[in-house]
């Protein structure tokens, strides 16, 4: 027995065979066709956006609202506005959730409110290019007449012009042109350049933005202890002037930017001439009533704006800020 024990023993303490476990050296295959097959979808739906499609869009956005959920349309394109009231999307019934219609006389689809939308955000954006391009042309012959003004009087190098986005930026250079140094009174020779601006910006309802500009050598008067104050003094000194000679007041702003905003390098003779100057913008309306209507001109807007509902009148046309904008959203 004992033997038998023993030699029992003898058999399990022998080594056990042990086989290589095996390597699947092509686990990657599937990750790899997962990342190929997200790939081929993010391919077809960028393919499938690439052109703008009125249709496709609407069809997109109420495949969304469905499979989310669905509920009432009242935002992006779908909120529609009559006066201030939000037309809700058609109920499960086919009718509208506020249809004053008797019977159960079916409303509008939401198809047909998507069409209707998107139709008057089109329109608006075309007016909007079309209100864009008549300004354009309208500021360039401003800028036209005043530089064939300015060549015609003598003083075409003491002045630049720039038609940009927001509208006619006029550079006048002030040494011995407008202003003596560390001075605001405007000279004889000044005066001929701005009564030439001011006629070419009569009956110019755009707003008029003076700024003053000037280098960094310092200056330290009794009447103007910085900077600061003399080129703010030089944009008001332009204004009071302008409003003599017939530009209504309402449209003249004036400001002092003493040496924050220069255009050449002020480490030469040549560069600080070029930073002390008077520049003036005539202001893209365009602009001025988008600004407006955000409160980023800096004036308070007037009542609440909501989603789709801000719209401004310029020449005839509306301009329609399409986007989640409200004066009462949090931060």
């Amino acid at each position: 027995m004992s033997g038998a024990a023993s030699g029992g023993h003898g058999h399990d303490d022998e080594p056990h065979e042990e086989h290589e476990e095996h390597v699947n050296h092509e686990a990657w295959v599937i990750p790899y066709a997962d990342l190929l097959t997200l790939l081929m979808a993010m391919f077809i739906a960028l393919f499938a956006m690439s052109s703008v499609d009125k249709d496709k869009f609407k069809e997109l956005s109420i495949g969304f609202n469905d499979a989310l959920g669905g509920g009432e349309l009242t935002t992006g394109v779908f909120a529609a506005k009559q006066g201030h009231e939000i037309i809700p999307a058609p109920n499960s019934e086919g009718g509208s959730g506020s249809s004053s219609q008797q019977g159960g006389d079916p409303g509008p689809t939401q198809n047909d409110i998507g069409e209707t939308y998107l139709d008057q955000i089109l329109q608006r954006e075309q007016a909007l290019q079309a209100a864009i391009a008549s300004e354009k042309a309208t500021l360039e012959g401003i800028k036209r007449a005043l530089e064939a003004a300015a060549t015609r009087e003598g003083f075409a190098d003491k002045l630049h012009f720039e038609l940009l986005d927001d509208g006619l930026h006029l550079t006048i250079i002030t040494d011995q042109v407008l202003f003596n140094s560390g001075e605001a009174e405007i000279q004889p020779y000044g005066t001929t350049i701005l009564d030439l601006i001011a006629i070419a910006l009569e009956g110019v309802d755009n707003p008029i933005l003076i700024g003053g500009h000037t280098d960094t050598n310092p200056i330290r008067t009794a009447q103007f202890p910085s900077n600061w104050e003399l080129s703010g003094a030089r944009s008001s000194a332009v204004l009071r002037y302008l409003m003599t000679v017939g530009l209504a007041e309402s449209d003249l702003h004036s400001s002092g930017h003493a040496d924050t905003r220069p255009i050449a390098s002020n480490a030469t003779e040549a560069g600080r001439s070029k930073n002390r100057r008077v520049e003036i913008l005539i202001q893209s309306q365009v602009v001025d009533a988008l600004l407006d209507a955000t409160g980023l001109d800096g004036k308070p807007t007037t009542g609440g704006l909501t989603t789709g509902d801000l719209a401004t009148g310029v020449d005839g046309n509306f301009v329609d800020i399409v986007g989640s904008l409200s004066a009462e959203a949090g931060p």
